[in-house]
């Protein structure tokens, strides 16, 4: 999901800010991937995790995590 330029609940565009960025754990998907295509190495990748970034809006207090 794209993330928005504003607020998608009040639609602000000056109270909308991004107020935490995060690189979660393991991605079994990335592991097998990895895995198939360079053996046991792939298991790292598997480590690096998702990134995400949490929004959240200072005028009506929206907040939403979004993948990137």
């Amino acid at each position: 999901m794209k993330i928005p330029k504003c607020c998608p609940m009040c639609g602000s565009k000056d109270g909308w800010i991004r107020i935490e960025k995060t690189k979660k754990g393991f991605s079994f998907g990335k592991a097998v991937v990895g895995g198939v295509l360079t053996g046991g190495v792939g298991l790292v990748a598997g480590a690096l995790g998702k990134k995400a970034a949490t929004y959240a809006c200072r005028d009506c207090g929206f907040q939403h995590e979004y993948r990137r």
